[in-house]
């Protein structure tokens, strides 16, 4: 018998999902979520994290996984390449990243349930990992930062399987032997940090091509982790505002998003609300138990 609180049934032989992946599909369906047609699964950190454990431990079918986050950046982007909108759409699991979208679910009275990003979320993915033995290649960052970061998580979980690592620069002529690297090695785990859309890009080139590996583009974690960037203190995060914090560490690269991405989104998210009532595109829907 499985239960989750993010959805009000229980599997069981009365109903039409006979087995734990089935469910646990039938959950993600059921929480899909489209904010101007850029998909995130409205689910909490348990359910996502027993979504997770599962792709790794239902093995039978040789089927690889793309786990993504869905921010403001991520729908900016979307609006403007059709092929990205479309790679974080067909994931097969797609987290709700940021306040953005939680102010967007409450002008519309649709809460997203838990702030999902890939530096907290991660980390837990990792725990999973070390409990199931699962193997785990790192590819993102600079060479130097990868590096520190293999020996981080060494000291931080202890007994990590970690069973390759590549800096996220690398040309389009290397690319077919990195692939073949991670092909030859296949991890269970394949954590990308490269920044969108790089990243999910990447995963949906790859994941195609290998069998039973968990693609997961976490973008900044790397850097986090090896302390390169700082984390805003935890009274920042909670409040909402570690984009401002993260701003004014990196306001080169971050400028755009502040001067232009924010303000778009949320300009559009108010038009919506007084004009549509919706930001919910026509690809909203639920999936029927029977």
């Amino acid at each position: 018998m499985i239960e989750t609180k993010d959805l009000k049934i229980i599997a069981d032989s009365k109903t039409s999902i006979d087995s734990e992946t089935r469910f646990w599909e039938f959950v993600v369906d059921y929480s899909k979520t489209h904010f101007f047609g850029v998909r995130f699964d409205n689910l909490t950190k348990k359910t996502a994290l027993k979504i997770v454990r599962n792709f790794l431990t239902e093995r039978h079918n040789q089927k690889s996984r793309k786990v993504f986050f869905t921010n403001v950046h991520t729908i900016y982007l979307a609006g403007k390449n059709p092929v990205f909108a479309q790679t974080v759409n067909k994931a097969d699991l797609v987290l709700p990243d940021g306040s953005g979208l939680k102010i967007a679910g409450r002008i519309f009275s649709k809460p997203v349930k838990e702030n999902l990003n890939g530096t907290d979320f991660t980390p837990l993915i990792l725990e999973t990992a070390l409990k199931l033995g699962s193997k785990i290649y790192l590819l993102g960052a600079t060479q130097e930062v990868i590096t520190k970061c293999v020996s981080r998580l060494e000291i931080e979980y202890p007994g990590l399987k970690i069973v390759g690592f590549h800096s996220g620069f690398f040309s389009s002529s290397d690319e077919a032997e990195l692939i073949s690297e991670i092909k030859n090695i296949s991890p269970d785990i394949l954590l990308i940090a490269m920044g969108s859309p790089k990243q999910e890009m990447f995963a949906e080139k790859i994941a195609g091509q290998l069998n039973n590996t968990v693609c997961c583009a976490i973008g900044g974690f790397f850097d986090f982790i090896t302390e390169e960037r700082k984390r805003a203190p935890l009274f920042i995060r909670k409040s909402g505002l570690e984009w401002l914090f993260r701003f004014f560490q990196d306001p080169k690269t971050k400028w755009d998003r502040i001067i232009i991405e924010i303000p778009v989104f949320l300009l559009s998210v108010f038009t919506a609300r007084f004009f549509t009532n919706s930001i919910y595109s026509s690809s909203d829907r639920r999936p029927s138990c029977g």
